[in-house]
């Protein structure tokens, strides 16, 4: 349900500015989120989210194509590579709904856990879609970046585990490839 109104938010806000497409989400979308069992302001911010998302969301897109107008660039090149840089953002408002605490809701410890586990997926999520940690990554260390980012970005203590143990054997792997580089 949260990823058809992703959808339905993002469709809703090609070509409208920012603050006009969260109110259209807001008297849509958002009474369907919270009779779904999210809190309040996670709702709201899911919701927000996808409003600013729409501005960088091939096909309209309209803010990476007014900037690559003026940088002259390809059009659609331009906002392929927006969405990639983008994509945490596309995976944080999901975060927000299943993890209420990075907004604060809830008590302090669980607070820092969520918060500190999700800016460590978000950076391995990022290391692996652009395929560089430590150093440029194969192929296989990137996958194994994005599948430890997914662990840590969903809530639990398993999960955060296997993602920490994932990324760290990736980090540990770059450091040693790094180190047998400096020797030679």
């Amino acid at each position: 349900a949260l990823v058809l109104t992703a959808l339905a938010g993002i469709i809703l806000g090609m070509g409208m500015p920012t603050t006009p497409a969260y109110i259209v989400m807001v008297s849509l979308l958002v009474p369907a989120i919270i009779k779904l069992g999210a809190a309040t302001p996670a709702a709201h911010m899911f919701a927000f989210y996808f409003a600013i998302l729409s501005a960088i969301t091939p096909p309209v897109a309209l803010a990476v194509f007014a900037a690559a107008g003026l940088a002259k660039a390809d059009l659609w090149a331009s906002g392929w590579a927006a969405m990639r840089a983008g994509a945490p953002a596309y995976i944080v408002p999901f975060m927000f709904v299943y993890e209420p605490a990075l907004l604060t809701i809830g008590d302090p410890w669980t607070t820092l856990h969520a918060t500190i586990t999700a800016v460590v997926g978000v950076v391995l999520l990022a290391a692996g879609l652009f395929g560089c940690l430590l150093r440029p990554a194969p192929m296989w260390q990137r996958a194994l970046l994005v599948a430890a980012a997914l662990l840590l970005i969903k809530p639990g203590w398993a999960t955060d585990l296997g993602g920490l143990v994932l990324g760290g054997f990736v980090l540990a792997m770059q450091w040693i490839e790094g180190r047998r580089g400096a020797v030679a």
